[in-house]
């Protein structure tokens, strides 16, 4: 079977539809905005290898079993009617399934949250060769790695497909994982401008120059799948950039704060600063430990601080950090009585219910959260990839601030700040 690519798919796929026929690697990852056919490719690169390799089988995946049915299993019923196809399929939705006739293969389907049916899938025929991971975004690295090893057997050849819409955070597991090429991999990122006008129709255009106007990053983002920190990002305003230390030794007060924590949860300290007339956070020192009780660290936080502010000729710190005020986490008494202890300044949060909420407000209010991510790693990473949680089955985003992200630094913020947020104009 052929494909005439100038009907079936934009041209801009062509090389990598050489690359799939030949098996010139094994994973491929279509990347790219809104209206870039990605998934109307993969679909017939898909059908062809099947049609043209009677023991091969696909496994098509999302990561929720209830969104299959009106996305991938539609998609691939049309790569089969454009490629001439239909009577030679069946198609069936319970089980939700499509059966190459002539030889028995199947494309199955499947959600992450059915991960032990994936493992009992048995074919009548041959083995999955071909396995789509649709919307890589929905999964976790963890997700994708069980699922590879299930699948990944009982022949020679396989065909890992990846396609989404890269998020607008940088730092996304996804981007990180296909930002630059690696061996055995394809990476290809494509957008609607390579799409011929009269499949997209006017109205598409349309809205993405509307957007383009109004709003640029999110249109590079939504529209050429660039990761631009648009999106569903809680905090559009951070800035991740060095921190000299000639800013840090202008600043004229810092704040601190401390999350508690031993394991898996981190202990986290964090040194920052803020200029109230630029409305401006300086996060720019920080320390997180794992699996220390509070003697040990309150060692370690002497050490970093003894470390960060130097000493003078007799080997004392320039610095009585053991003065500054430490706002940590009133949650555990006790390790806020061993601090006291241990001669450190350092006092409860004020914390009581939904105290979360006004900390972020007050946080997505500022013009700029400004992180230096030498300095301070895990704060830029909390900030960058905290996101707005959404409705698995609507696809909505969901209000509120989510829950189970990691934010140990970003609450260590929200305690050394509740001065300033709790102040009427802060």
């Amino acid at each position: 079977m052929t494909i005439d690519s100038n009907t079936i798919f934009p041209t801009m796929f062509n090389n990598d539809f050489r690359d799939i026929v030949n098996h010139k690697f094994t994973e491929y990852c279509e990347k790219g905005g809104r209206g870039s056919c990605k998934s109307s490719f993969l679909s017939t690169a898909i059908i062809w290898l099947m049609v043209n390799n009677p023991d091969f089988n696909a496994l098509v995946l999302r990561k929720v079993a209830d969104t299959l049915s009106d996305s991938v299993y539609e998609q691939l019923l049309w790569a089969i009617d454009v490629l001439g196809l239909t009577d030679r399929f069946k198609a069936t939705k319970s089980p939700l399934r499509i059966t190459y006739t002539k030889t028995g293969q199947r494309i199955i389907f499947r959600g992450a949250d059915e991960s032990k049916k994936i493992k009992s899938i048995k074919l009548k025929r041959g083995y999955f060769a071909i396995t789509w991971f649709e919307e890589l975004t929905e999964f976790s690295a963890e997700d994708v790695e069980t699922i590879k090893l299930s699948t990944m057997r009982g022949g020679d050849k396989f065909w890992i497909f990846y396609s989404f819409n890269p998020p607008s955070s940088a730092r996304n597991w996804c981007n990180e994982e296909f930002k630059v090429p690696r061996k055995n991999t394809l990476i290809h990122r494509t957008d609607y401008r390579g799409v011929p006008k009269e499949w997209l129709g006017q109205a598409f255009f349309d809205e993405a120059l509307s957007l383009k106007e109004r709003n640029e990053r999110a249109y590079r983002n939504i529209f050429l799948g660039e990761p631009t920190g648009t999106g569903r990002n809680v905090f559009e305003n951070v800035t991740l950039r060095e921190i000299t230390q000639k800013e840090i030794d202008s600043f004229d007060y810092c704040f601190y704060g401390i999350d508690w924590g031993y394991y898996p949860d981190p202990f986290a300290y964090v040194q920052m600063a803020y200029n109230p007339a630029k409305k401006t956070l300086y996060i720019f020192d920080e320390l997180e430990l794992l699996k220390h009780g509070n003697e040990q660290a309150s060692n370690a936080l002497e050490e970093h601080l003894l470390n960060w502010y130097g000493t003078d000729v007799n080997g004392h710190c320039k610095v009585n950090y053991k003065n500054d005020r430490i706002v940590a986490d009133s949650a555990e008494d006790k390790s806020i009585g061993d601090f006291i202890l241990y001669g450190w300044n350092i006092k409860a949060a004020i914390k009581g219910p939904h105290s979360r909420e006004p900390g972020y407000k007050w946080l997505q209010s500022l013009n700029e959260i400004v992180i230096d991510p030498a300095r301070a790693p895990h704060s830029a990473d909390e900030f960058s990839l905290y996101e707005y949680e959404i409705d698995r089955k609507s696809g909505e985003i969901l209000s509120g601030y989510p829950e189970g992200q990691a934010d140990h630094c970003m609450s260590a913020v929200r305690y050394a700040m509740e001065s300033v947020w709790r102040r009427r104009g802060g």
